[in-house]
C-alpha cells in the first residue's frame, strides 16, 4: 500500500515538473533593430491600449532622446605683482531634451498572451512620422508669421509683444526641429532654422530699439522698482519719454492688526499701454504680507512677493504681456 501511495506520489511530481511555464517570445526581448525606414518597439500590459503604449513610449524615447554638447569659454585677465594673466576655463554642457511625439499611424506585427499580459511588437514608418511631425511643426510657425503680419501695422509695444512670446517659444521650436532631425537625419531643416533665427534677430534688435516708462504713485513705487531692474536687466531702455509705451502701477491696501501681527492686504494692477496709451496688456495681483514689527514691513513682504513672482515667471509674463 506504502508503496503505491509513494509510487502515485512520485508519477505525480514529475507531471509537475514536465509542464514548463509559458515564455515570452524571442521577439520581445530581441526586437527588430530600427531601420532607415522602420522604427520597432514592444511593450506589455493588461491589454492592447497598455502595452501599445509601452511600445509607442520606447519608439518615442529612442528618437527623441538627443543629446547636446557645447563647449563655453570664457577668459578672465587678472594682475599679480605687475604681470597680467589669462585663465581660461572651459565648461561643458550636455543637455537631455526629449520632445513630445504624436503617433497617428502604429502597426502591430505580433501579439502574445502570457499569463494573462499581452506583448506586443509594434512599428511606425519613419516617412510618416516625419510627415506628421513636420505638418505640426509648419502649423505653429504659420501661426506666427500670420501674428507678426497682423502686428506690422500696429504700435511698436504690440510687434514686441508678438516677438516676446515667439522668443520665449523659440526653444521649444528649436527642438522640434531637432526632433525632424533625430526622425530622419538626411532631411533638409535649414529653413525653419532661418525663420526662427530671423525673428530672434528681430526679437534683439526690437528689444534694443524699444523706449517704455513706468509710471506709479507713492504707495507702489516698491513695484515699480521690481519691474524697472528686470526690464532693464533684459536690455530694455526706460526713460521718461516712454516713446513706445508706459506700464501704468497702481494698487490699493487693507490694513488690519490681528494677533499681534500688522497685515497688509495689496491689490496690484499692472497696466501697459502702448504711445497711444492705449491699452496693450494687464495683470492683476492680491498678495497679503504680515509683521510683527509695523505695516511698513507688512508692505515689503508684498513688494517681495511680487519679486518672487517676477523671478518665477518672467518679467514679461509678470506684466501680462
Amino acid at each position: 500500500m506504502l508503496h503505491r501511495f509513494l509510487s502515485a506520489l512520485l508519477l505525480l511530481l514529475l507531471a509537475g515538473c514536465s509542464t514548463s511555464k509559458p515564455t515570452v517570445a524571442s521577439w520581445y526581448h530581441t526586437p527588430p533593430h530600427n531601420t532607415s525606414a522602420i522604427l520597432y518597439g514592444v511593450g506589455e500590459g493588461v491589454d492592447l491600449a497598455s502595452a501599445k503604449a509601452m511600445a509607442l513610449s520606447q519608439i518615442a524615447h529612442a528618437i527623441s532622446t538627443t543629446l547636446e554638447s557645447r563647449y563655453d569659454k570664457r577668459d578672465q585677465s587678472i594682475r599679480f605683482n605687475a604681470n597680467e594673466q589669462t585663465l581660461q576655463e572651459v565648461e561643458h554642457r550636455i543637455t537631455t531634451k526629449s520632445p513630445t511625439l504624436h503617433f497617428n499611424t502604429v502597426y502591430i506585427d505580433k501579439e502574445q498572451w502570457v499569463e494573462g499580459r499581452l506583448y506586443v511588437l509594434v512599428h511606425i514608418e519613419r516617412e510618416r512620422l516625419y510627415a506628421e511631425e513636420q505638418q505640426r511643426l509648419e502649423e505653429r510657425l504659420d501661426a506666427y508669421r500670420r501674428r507678426f503680419e497682423h502686428a506690422a501695422s500696429r504700435s511698436s509695444l504690440e510687434q514686441f509683444v508678438q516677438l516676446q512670446r515667439f522668443h520665449d517659444d523659440a526653444n521649444a521650436l528649436n527642438a522640434h526641429i531637432a526632433l525632424l532631425h533625430a526622425i530622419d537625419a538626411h532631411r533638409d531643416t535649414s529653413q525653419y532654422r532661418r525663420f526662427i533665427q530671423t525673428y530672434e534677430d528681430r526679437y534683439e534688435a526690437h528689444k534694443s530699439a524699444l523706449r517704455l516708462q513706468i509710471v506709479a504713485d507713492a504707495r507702489s513705487r516698491g513695484f515699480q522698482e521690481i519691474i524697472y531692474q528686470n526690464l532693464v536687466k533684459h536690455g530694455i531702455t526706460i526713460d521718461k519719454r516712454g516713446a513706445d509705451g508706459t506700464i501704468v502701477v497702481t494698487s490699493k491696501y487693507n490694513k488690519e492688526k490681528l494677533l499681534g501681527y500688522y497685515i497688509e492686504q495689496c491689490y496690484l494692477h499692472v497696466n501697459c499701454r502702448d504711445g497711444d496709451a492705449a491699452t496693450v496688456a494687464s495683470r492683476d495681483y492680491i498678495f497679503v504680507g504680515k509683521s510683527r514689527i509695523d505695516f511698513s514691513q507688512s508692505h515689503h513682504d508684498c513688494v517681495q512677493q511680487f519679486a518672487l513672482k517676477v523671478t518665477n515667471e518672467g518679467i514679461f509674463k509678470s506684466l501680462g504681456l
